[in-house]
């Protein structure tokens, strides 16, 4: 069948069945030797001149070939049109000469000490490799994947300079570990943006020859929309902790606070605060490889529901 190598797709047949089918990417043509009708994705029917064997070759029809090329361009088009979150940046708090807290209680053998840095890192790398398994068709970038401190403004300008296509977004997921003077802290939260800051969010260089007079209108409604999803995206986070954690870890809510990357970056961003490390019971299950493993699995699940959420309300 010639026109599989153009479509760029993997043909499977069955001789003592006369079935088979075409792949190309996730779009799928099921065809029966002989048979003028095939199956378009979850069942569509095309009726056109069928496949023909011809001594062990597949042979489709112009029209039949043209047909399904003609699915395939719509297919094509419509994920071309739907919203899609391309892209997530996760921060790991703190690095290299900055360990953010620290925890440190004991002595001798019984000595432990924890540093924020160290914990971040262990989630944020966590997250980056599952988040690049489960999707391995967006962009997963990550501030950090060792001890190093990229600065704040280089944390951000990473994040910001990622090239969109028209309907693509992009999140960013901050992941730090907390600190209080009332050693009897303890739990989990997640910080957006305070809805009252004001900022550009405009890119200038995706603005050019827009009137400037509605520019700040653009920003406003910009602005509304990056909190409404930051909102929403630290609801799924703190939903997806509280359903791992349980009761292993006070679930201390949302807050808001204009925290530097999540007030610079242009995009619906959170902070994720995973525990204290100055509440001694607290340090311990963050320097359990398991109890780390659990509120990665918490932020993950809270991101991927953000996602389908955003991806399916924003393609109706």
């Amino acid at each position: 069948m010639a026109a599989a190598s153009e479509w760029k797709a993997a043909v499977s047949y069955d001789p003592l069945t006369g079935t088979g089918h075409i792949l190309r990417g996730g779009d799928l043509v099921r065809f029966k030797k002989d048979y003028p009708v095939f199956s378009l994705g979850s069942g569509r029917p095309l009726r056109s001149a069928a496949v023909r064997d011809s001594g062990g070759r597949l042979q489709m029809p112009l029209d039949t070939e043209r047909a399904i090329a003609r699915w395939f361009a719509e297919r094509d088009a419509e994920r071309a049109s739907r919203f899609s979150v391309a892209a997530i940046i996760i921060d790991p708090g703190h690095g290299g000469k900055d360990s953010g807290a620290i925890g440190e209680f004991g002595s001798g053998k019984d000595r432990l000490r924890v540093l924020e840095k160290d914990v971040s890192l262990a989630i944020g790398k966590d997250l980056y490799a599952r988040l690049q398994a489960a999707w391995p068709d967006k962009r997963i970038l990550i501030t950090r994947s060792g001890d190093t401190y990229p600065s704040l403004d280089a944390r951000v300008d990473m994040a910001n300079d990622v090239q969109l296509g028209l309907n693509e977004a992009i999140i960013y997921v901050s992941v730090h570990a907390n600190a209080s003077f009332n050693k009897s802290a303890s739990g989990f939260e997640v910080w957006y943006l305070n809805p009252e800051y004001r900022r550009t969010v405009v890119d200038d260089k995706k603005a050019e020859g827009v009137d400037k007079s509605v520019l700040p209108i653009l920003n406003a409604m910009l602005e509304e929309e990056y909190t409404t999803e930051s909102v929403f995206l630290a609801k799924s986070i703190l939903g997806g902790l509280k359903a791992k954690i349980g009761d292993a870890s006070v679930d201390r809510g949302l807050r808001a606070e204009e925290w530097f990357v999540v007030r610079n970056a242009k995009m619906p961003s959170v902070l994720v605060e995973v525990g204290f490390v100055t509440n001694e019971a607290e340090a311990r299950k963050l320097s359990d490889p398991g109890h780390l493993r659990k509120l990665g699995d918490g932020i993950y699940n809270g991101i991927i529901d953000f996602v389908e959420y955003f991806e399916h309300r924003k393609g109706l």
